[in-house]
């Protein structure tokens, strides 16, 4: 609920700031709010303290749904020295229903936890002032409500995002178990591929080695007997020759008679 918009006094004045601040008023009344905007800026231009102007053009921002312009020109009005401590509460009231309107269209962004925030401080502000303000008090429980609320979402959005990352780092270290094991069994088959390849290697080896060895045994065997036939031939040409020189040597000897 916001507070009404205020109405100048009931002497006509000649300045312009009161006559387009009553115009305002009346476009305002007519829910014309644009147009009421447009006067109520008219009448600040003339006097820029004019604290009911400021208020209300507050009021018709607030319509708008201009929320920021709306707690702005609220603010004014409460710094003004003019204004009384009614209007100041009302203010206040008007500021708690700015920020409170602005959280719940947006209240899906977190940022709307700190609105929540600031419509209860003004709401506490005004009831310092009228502790009478009904509707104040509502406001104030549903604030709080309202931020509890999103305190309570933000703190189970960051579980569940804390809960995710856990998630997914379990995931990427049972990922990353995975690839070093299939990265040993992989080395492991190697291992024992290449071990196969040894063995056959070895048996190659075996096979061929005893026929090498015959080989060489038989080509040892082979010389040997060249050798030893060439032994003899050198001997037997050797004994030729010297047959050939003594002529044949008869056993025996004469008899000495």
């Amino acid at each position: 609920m916001l507070s009404t918009i205020l109405f100048g006094t009931s002497v006509v004045y000649a300045q312009d700031y009161r006559s387009n601040t009553r115009k305002g008023n009346k476009a305002y009344n007519d829910t014309k709010y644009a147009d009421a905007e447009i006067l109520y800026r008219k009448a600040l231009v003339s006097d820029s303290n004019f604290y009911k102007a400021q208020y209300n053009m507050g009021d018709a921002l607030y319509k708008q749904k201009q929320y920021d312009g709306a707690i702005k020109y609220y603010n004014k009005a409460i710094e003004n020295p003019a204004t009384d401590s009614q209007t100041k509460s009302n203010a206040h009231y008007n500021v708690g229903n700015s920020y409170l309107q602005s959280g719940l269209e947006d209240r899906n962004n977190p940022q709307s936890m700190e609105k929540f925030k600031n419509a209860i401080s003004s709401y506490s502000e005004a009831l310092k002032i009228n502790p009478n303000n009904e509707d104040a008090k509502y406001n104030l429980s549903y604030a709080r409500k309202m931020l509890k609320q999103m305190q309570q979402q933000q703190q189970q959005q960051n579980q569940d995002q804390q809960q995710q990352q856990q998630d997914q780092q379990q995931q990427q270290n049972q990922d990353n178990k995975n690839q070093d094991k299939d990265k040993q069994n992989k080395e492991q088959e190697n291992q024992q591929q290449q071990q196969q390849q040894n063995e056959q290697n070895n048996d190659k080896q075996k096979e061929n080695k005893p026929q090498n060895a015959d080989k060489k045994t038989e080509q040892k065997k082979k010389d040997a007997e060249r050798i030893l036939e060439a032994v003899k031939n050198n001997e037997k040409k050797t004994l030729d020759k010297q047959k050939q020189k003594t002529g044949v040597r008869i056993k025996g000897r004469e008899k000495d008679w």
